[in-house]
């Protein structure tokens, strides 16, 4: 077993410098901690977990890990429309984490701290003979009732993603050495997509009272917006060709079409997808122009039908392609993260 210090030398020495900045932390001294949000706005609340083998290999470094952990729910209060402000932590620690380990996590978290603008209000740390599993809860701010829910599409309205997608599909299968890239350039950058996301912190802001309803891209693209539409009690049709992929991802893929699909349903990518009616075009335009995060139309909300499913991709011709549930189910057998 790894040499650890106790829990309460632990905490002081690694995460207490996180709190720094956020009076309701209590310097991580108390058994919990206040967070007051600004006049006028509402406290959006979100949480993810991430587990060892599932989410990440188990030999993703620790920086990397704290890095994910971190973004993934960053991207979740973006999709929202709201500012994160701070977060707690929960882990449940395996008998390899060691003072180092837990120094370069530590270090990844500062990091991505200083450049997202948050901090670190509190947790828990247990050790557990399972698996490393880390729960984030995070808080953001956004001016009161304006935050952007899945329920809002209606029919007629346009589908946009942010970014590019399958990237992290992608990178995950060449950090599982399932593919391999030409060029080493891709490798890094494909690989980096999956590790390190990166959240939309900017583009999710700035399109309340423009967006009617949207997500992040975390189980797949047909599926969160599958969630949007389910929410909204709508389908949704998708043009294959016009979803966004990075030159890294077609040089990789070319004409396999398996694959092609994996890019629409594997996840990871924490993008946005969000609907808005056809109106905002040039306001959704000028969004993109402003934040440099590329926003692309990709398709439209249609009415929902008794058996028709909710998102429906099209080939060139109109046809429709058969994309599977379209995404990651965590409580599927034989999971596709699972390594």
């Amino acid at each position: 077993m790894a040499h650890r210090v106790d829990e309460f030398t632990l905490i002081q020495r690694h995460f207490a410098p996180l709190s720094v900045g956020a009076p309701g932390s209590l310097a991580l001294r108390d058994d919990a901690a206040w967070l007051r949000p600004e006049a006028g706005n509402d406290l959006v609340v979100s949480a993810d977990a991430i587990v060892g083998d599932v989410h990440f290999p188990a030999n993703t470094s620790a920086g990397d890990i704290a890095r994910r952990a971190l973004r993934v729910n960053l991207s979740d209060i973006a999709a929202k429309g709201a500012r994160a402000c701070a977060y707690t932590l929960a882990l449940q620690l395996p008998d390899f984490v060691d003072d180092a380990w837990l120094s370069a996590f530590a270090d990844g978290l500062a990091e991505d701290q200083d450049r997202f603008g948050i901090f670190l209000l509190g947790g828990d740390t247990t050790r557990t003979p399972g698996p490393l599993v880390l729960t984030i809860n995070i808080f953001g701010q956004i001016s009161e009732n304006n935050m952007i829910m899945r329920s809002g599409a209606s029919a007629g309205d346009d589908v946009y993603v942010t970014g590019s997608i399958g990237d992290a599909t992608l990178g995950l299968a060449l950090v599982r050495s399932e593919l391999r890239a030409v060029d080493p350039s891709d490798t890094a950058f494909l690989e980096a997509r999956f590790l390190r996301p990166d959240p939309r912190v900017d583009a999710g802001p700035a399109l309340v009272g423009i967006a009617s309803a949207a997500a992040d891209v975390s189980d797949g693209l047909v599926a969160d917006l599958g969630h949007i539409c389910a929410a909204s009690g709508v389908a949704a049709d998708i043009d294959r060709d016009r979803v966004p992929h990075s030159d890294a991802a077609h040089r990789l893929v070319t004409d396999d079409q398996p694959l092609r699909i994996r890019l629409l349903t594997g996840g990871d990518d924490y993008e946005i997808v969000f609907t808005a009616p056809e109106a905002a075009r040039d306001s959704i335009s000028a969004i993109a122009a402003n934040t440099g995060v590329p926003m692309t139309r990709i398709g439209r909300v249609t009415p929902q039908t008794a058996d028709g499913p909710a998102v429906t991709v099209r080939d060139a011709a109109g046809g429709a392609i058969e994309v599977g549930h379209g995404g990651y189910r965590h409580f599927e057998e034989g999971d596709p993260r699972r390594e």
